[in-house]
C-alpha cells in the first residue's frame, strides 16, 4: 500500500504542475484545423463524427457539423495524424506543423474496389511493440463467424473450421489453460471477464473444471464464440509487451473496436456445413447536435455434426452504440450489448437407456460508456474514461441415468455429523453409547444408500457480475527535439457471483467421482461468496528524441495491482526502438512483467465433502426392511489456500524491422517465463486423517464396534504449481503489391518451443479405493517429475490477387507445418522420497540416498509405496513430417449493393496419415477436413 500511495502522490503532483507550465509552452504550439469529407460518387460531402487523433501527443477529437475539426495548442514539429470512421479507409499521415495549419481530408469507402485492399493481418508499425491489426475487409473476406476465426491470421496460428461447435479460447505465443486465462479480451476499452465463472460440478473432489452443459471452463479465458465479428470495425492483437495501461493479463491482449457512427444498412447471410448465420446493422445521425446511433444484431445456429443433430449451439447478439460530442472537446460512446448463447445436447433418440442430456444457456447484458475530454491546458492534454458493467445469467443442467452406484449420501453439510436413515432418531450401541451425532439444524435430515441405478439431474444457476472503471490522463511536454508523453491513471474492477449455485434433488445427487475415495458432493449457493476487488494504478513515460533524421523511442512504465486476498504486485514494462537507417531500418526490444489475479474459483473454492459408511444393512435378508439401518459420518474440509500467490509472466523480445519501397520485413525473437500459474492440485496439506468406525450387530441384535481404522481424506486445492516457458522467433514479411499482375504477397510464420511442468509433489494412494482396514500410507514422489516439451514451426504464404474495377479479390493461402513434435522428460517417479502417515497425515521424508533402486524399497518392506505399471510414454518423441494445407478465399462485389464471398479450407483434401511412434498401430490424421462456406451481403 505504501507503493500505491507514493505513486498516487506522484501522479497528483504532476497534474498540479500543469497550469504553471501553460504560459511557458504556449509560444511553441500551433493550431491545426480542417474539414473531413467523404466520397459520394464523384462528390465530396462533409462527414461528422470522424475521429481525428494525434497519438504522439495523446490528443483526439471528432469532426462536428460540416465535418469541421480543430486542435489548439499542438506542439510544433513532425507528428502522426490518424483519421478513422466506420466503413471508411483509415488515414495515417505524418505532418510537419511549423505554423497554424489547415488540412482537409476526404475519406474513401473501405470495400473491395480499392487498389490496395487489405485482407490479411497488418503488422504493427516499425519500431513498436509486436502486435497485429485486423481490419473489416479481412474479416469479411474470410467470413469469420466469431472472434476465434480471425486469430488464424496471426503468425504461427493455423486455420481451423469456422464453426461454433465447442468453446474456443485465445492463446498467444503458447497454449494451455493459463495462456488463455492470461489473454485479455478488451472491447471498447473494458475487459470481458470470466473471473466469476463457477459453472462446474466437481473441482475440489476430482480437480476437474469442465463447464456443466457446455461453454468455457471456469479456469480458462473468454469463450470467443460469444463475440460476433459483424459489429466489429477492427481488432488489434498485442503479442509483445503491452502498455502498463493494460492489467490483469499475462499472455497478451485482443483489443476490439466496435462500429460507431453512420453507415449504410447492411444485411448478411452466411452458411457452411455446420453454421447458418445472418446479421443486420446500420448507423444513422439523429439530427443536428443529437449524435449518431449505430445498431446491429445477428443470429447463428450451429449443428455440431450432421449425424448428431441433437447437439447444437445457438447465438443471438445485439448492440446499440450512441456517439455524441457532449460538449466542446468532450466526445463519448455509450453502448448496450446483449448476448444469448445456448449449448444443447438433447436426448439422443438412439440412446434412450442413458437419458443423457445437457444444456447451458447464457443471457449476457453489458452497458459500456467511454470517452475522451481534450483539455489541452499546458502539459495536460486529455483525460479518457471507461465505465462498464456486465450481468451474465448462466443456467445449465445435466441429466443421466447413473449406473453401478450403491454409494452413501447424506444431506448434512456440517462437519462430523453422523446421521442414520431415520431422520432425527439417535442410534446407540450395545453399551448405550450414542453413535449418531447431529445438531438441531440437521434433525430433519438423514443419510441413505443410493440405488445401483437411478436418474439424476443437477442444475447450476450462475449470475456473474463484473464492473470495470478506468481513467487515464495524458501529459505532454516538448523540449527542443525531445517529446515527453506521460500516461497516468487508475482502474478498478470487481467480479462476483450472485447466483443460487448448484442445485439438485438430495435423493438423486450427481454421480460420485470414482477416483476420490469416499468423496461426495453438496449443493452450494454462490451468493454467499465474497466479490473479488482489484485496484490498479499506473504511470508511463513515452519518450521520443529526434536525432537528425533518426528517431529514438522509449516507453517505460510501472503498474501496481492490488487484489482481494492475495495482495499486490508491481509490474514494470519497457519498450524501445531506434531508427538505424532513416525510414528503412529499425531495431527494437522490450522487457516487462505481466500479472493475472486469481479468479473466484481459485480464491474461494468450495469445501470438500466425504461420506464414510458406519453401518450398511440395506438389502440384508436377515433384518426386517423396516429395521434396516444405514449410518454415515460426514467430514467437511476447507480447501482454500491462504498462501496463494499472483501468477506472473516475464516477457522479453528483440526485433528488427525493415522497409524497402513497398516491402516491409519484421522479425521478432521472444522469451516468456510464467511462474506461479494456477491449477487445482494435491499438496502436503490436502490430506487429513479420520478415524473410521464401522459397526455390526451382535448375537443379541445390538450394535457393537466392528473396527476402527485411520484413513486419509484427500482433496484438490488451488495451487501455484504451473510453470511455463516459451521461446521462439516470429516473422511477418509483406512483399507489397506487384502492379503489373495486381497481386500482393505476404509470408508470416512462427517457430516456438514450449516447456511446462507441474512443480508439486506427486502422491500415490495405492489402496484408497479399498476397505478401511486395507488402507496404507500415501507415497510421496519428487516434485516436478515430468517436464513436457513441444516444438513447432509453421508458415503461411498468402497470395492476393484483386481487380479493383470489378471488386474482385481472391486469396490463396499455403499453410505449412514444417516441424511438429512433442515429448517429455521424466525425473524420479519410481522411487518414493517419503510418505504421508496413515495415522496423522504428517509427511515422513527418507534420508537422501537411502533408497537408490526399487529393490531397496522392497527390501525395506515398503512395497505398498511403489507404483504399479509405471509407464513413460512421453519419452518417445512424437514428431510429424511436414504437411501442407491450401485454402482459398474469394470475394466479388456485384454492383454497389451486393457482395458474395466464398471460402474452401484444405481445398485439395490433403489428409496425411501418421502412425504414432509412441503407440504403434494407432494413427493420427493431420490437417482439418475439407470445409467450405459462402456469404451474401447486401448494402442499402
Amino acid at each position: 500500500m505504501k507503493k500505491l500511495l507514493s505513486l498516487l502522490i506522484a501522479i497528483a503532483f504532476s497534474v498540479l504542475t500543469v497550469t504553471a507550465q501553460h504560459q511557458h509552452a504556449h509560444h511553441n504550439t500551433v493550431k491545426l484545423s480542417g474539414t473531413i469529407f467523404e466520397r459520394d460518387n464523384s462528390d465530396s460531402i462533409p462527414l461528422e463524427y470522424a475521429v481525428i487523433a494525434l497519438p504522439d501527443y495523446g490528443m483526439s477529437t471528432a469532426s462536428r457539423i460540416g465535418g469541421y475539426y480543430e486542435f489548439s495548442g499542438v506542439p510544433k514539429g513532425k507528428t502522426l495524424l490518424t483519421i478513422t470512421y466506420v466503413g471508411k479507409l483509415p488515414v495515417e499521415k505524418t505532418v510537419n506543423l511549423t505554423a497554424n495549419t489547415v488540412l482537409d481530408f476526404t475519406l474513401e469507402n473501405e470495400n473491395f474496389r480499392i487498389k490496395e485492399v487489405t485482407v490479411t493481418a497488418q503488422a504493427s508499425k516499425a519500431g513498436q511493440s509486436t502486435s497485429s491489426i485486423i481490419g473489416r475487409t479481412a474479416m469479411d473476406h474470410m467470413q469469420a463467424t466469431s472472434l476465434s476465426d480471425v486469430m488464424s491470421l496471426l503468425p504461427g496460428q493455423l486455420s481451423t473450421e469456422p464453426n461454433l461447435s465447442a468453446a474456443k479460447t485465445a492463446n498467444i505465443r503458447g497454449s494451455g489453460s493459463m495462456n488463455s486465462l492470461g489473454t485479455a479480451i478488451i472491447r471498447d476499452g473494458a475487459p470481458l471477464s470470466n473471473n466469476a465463472n463457477l459453472s462446474t460440478i466437481n473441482p475440489t473432489i476430482a480437480g476437474k473444471t469442465t463447464a456443466t452443459g457446455g461453454g468455457v471452463s471456469a479456469t480458462t479465458g473468454i469463450d470467443m464464440r460469444t463475440v460476433s465479428t459483424d459489429n466489429i470495425e477492427s481488432i488489434e492483437v498485442i503479442r509483445g509487451i503491452p502498455s502498463v495501461e493494460h492489467g490483469d493479463l499475462t499472455s497478451g491482449a485482443v483489443i476490439i473496436n466496435s462500429k460507431a457512427g453512420r453507415e449504410p444498412l447492411r444485411i448478411t447471410a452466411k452458411a457452411n456445413p455446420k453454421v447458418y448465420m445472418g446479421s443486420i446493422g446500420t448507423g444513422f445521425l439523429l439530427g443536428e447536435n443529437r449524435g449518431a446511433l449505430n445498431v446491429n444484431a445477428d443470429y447463428a445456429h450451429n449443428t455440431n455434426d450432421p449425424v448428431e443433430s441433437y447437439r447444437t449451439y445457438q447465438r443471438i447478439s445485439a448492440r446499440t452504440m450512441y456517439s455524441k460530442e457532449l460538449w466542446r472537446n468532450f466526445n463519448s460512446n455509450t453502448s448496450f450489448n446483449f448476448y444469448y448463447g445456448k449449448d444443447a445436447r438433447d436426448l439422443n433418440p438412439d440412446d434412450e437407456a442413458s437419458k443423457r442430456a445437457s444444456r447451458g444457456e447464457e443471457y449476457n447484458f453489458n452497458l459500456n460508456t467511454n470517452g475522451t475530454w481534450n483539455i489541452n491546458k499546458g502539459w495536460l492534454k486529455s483525460l479518457r474514461y471507461v465505465v462498464s458493467g456486465t450481468y451474465a445469467l448462466k443456467k445449465s443442467f445435466h441429466q443421466e441415468m447413473m449406473v453401478s452406484n450403491n454409494t452413501p449420501y447424506s444431506m448434512t453439510t456440517t462437519d462430523g455429523t453422523v446421521l442414520s436413515n431415520f431422520a432425527g432418531q439417535d442410534i446407540f450401541d450395545a453399551e448405550g453409547n450414542k453413535i449418531t451425532n447431529f445438531s438441531d439444524i440437521d434433525k430433519d435430515k438423514f443419510s441413505y444408500k443410493l440405488p445401483a441405478n437411478y436418474f439424476s439431474r443437477y442444475n447450476i444457476d450462475s449470475r456473474e457480475v463484473n464492473v470495470f472503471a478506468k481513467v487515464v490522463g495524458t501529459l505532454f511536454k516538448q523540449t527542443g527535439m525531445v517529446n515527453n508523453r506521460i500516461l497516468f491513471g487508475a482502474d478498478f474492477r470487481t467480479d462476483g457471483n450472485v447466483g443460487h449455485g448448484k442445485i439438485w434433488d438430495p435423493t438423486a445427487p450427481p454421480e460420485r467421482e470414482v477416483t476420490s475415495a469416499n468423496g461426495s458432493y453438496r449443493p452450494r449457493d454462490y451468493s454467499d461468496i465474497p466479490f473479488i476487488n482489484q485496484v490498479g494504478v499506473f504511470a508511463e513515460e513515452n519518450f521520443t528524441w529526434q536525432l537528425g533524421l533518426r528517431e529514438l523511442r522509449l516507453q517505460a512504465g510501472v503498474r501496481y495491482d492490488h487484489a482481494s486476498e492475495v495482495g499486490g504486485i508491481v509490474s514494470p514494462r519497457f519498450n524501445g526502438s531506434f531508427e538505424l537507417i532513416p525510414n528503412k531500418l529499425w531495431i527494437r526490444g522490450g522487457y516487462g512483467v505481466t500479472a493475472k489475479m486469481p479468479t473466484l474459483l481459485y480464491l474461494h473454492p468450495e469445501q470438500a465433502y466425504f461420506e464414510y459408511k458406519n453401518l450398511d444393512e440395506i438389502g440384508s435378508s436377515k433384518i426386517p426392511e423396516e429395521e434396516q439401518l444405514f449410518i454415515t459420518t460426514t467430514k467437511v474440509y476447507d480447501v482454500s489456500n491462504k498462501n496463494l500467490k499472483i501468477a506472473s509472466n516475464r516477457k522479453a523480445e528483440a526485433g528488427i524491422d525493415m522497409k524497402l519501397g513497398q516491402m516491409t520485413f519484421s522479425v521478432t525473437a521472444f522469451r516468456e517465463q510464467l511462474k506461479n500459474g494456477y491449477s487445482l492440485n494435491k499438496t502436503l496439506d490436502t490430506f487429513m486423517p479420520f478415524m473410521w468406525d464401522e459397526y455390526k450387530r451382535n448375537a443379541d441384535g445390538q450394535l457393537e464396534l466392528k473396527s476402527s481404522n485411520s484413513v486419509l481424506s484427500s482433496w484438490f486445492t488451488p495451487d501455484n504449481c504451473i510453470n511455463y516457458t516459451s521461446k521462439g522467433i516470429e516473422f511477418d514479411f509483406n512483399f507489397g503489391r506487384i502492379e503489373k499482375i495486381n497481386t500482393s504477397i505476404s509470408l508470416n510464420g512462427l517457430y516456438i518451443r514450449d516447456k511446462s511442468n507441474n512443480s508439486s509433489y506427486t502422491f500415490y494412494e495405492p489402496n484408497n479405493d479399498k476397505t478401511a482396514d486395507k488402507r496404507t500410507d500415501v507415497a510421496i514422489y519428487a516434485p516436478g517429475t515430468l517436464h513436457s516439451y513441444s516444438d513447432r514451426f509453421s508458415t503461411a504464404l498468402r497470395v492476393t490477387h484483386n481487380i479493383p474495377s470489378i471488386g474482385f479479390v481472391v486469396t490463396l493461402t499455403a499453410q505449412t507445418v514444417w516441424k511438429d513434435a512433442n515429448w517429455g522428460k521424466y525425473g524420479n517417479d519410481t522411487i518414493p522420497i517419503g510418505y504421508l502417515s496413515l495415522q496423522d497425515a504428517k509427511p515422513v521424508f527418507f534420508e537422501e540416498g537411502l533408497f537408490n533402486t526399487v529393490q531397496d524399497v522392497k527390501d525395506a518392506g515398503l512395497n505398498h509405496l511403489l507404483k504399479t505399471n509405471v509407464a513413460h510414454p512421453l519419452e518417445v518423441k512424437e514428431s510429424y513430417s511436414p504437411y501442407f494445407c491450401f485454402n482459398i478465399n474469394v470475394t466479388k462485389e456485384i454492383g454497389d449493393m451486393m457482395r458474395v464471398s466464398f471460402f474452401a479450407n484444405n481445398m485439395f483434401r490433403s489428409y496425411p496419415r501418421h502412425e504414432s511412434k509412441r503407440y504403434p498401430g494407432s494413427f493420427v490424421l493431420l490437417n482439418n477436413r475439407f470445409y467450405f462456406g459462402i456469404e451474401l451481403a447486401l448494402t442499402l
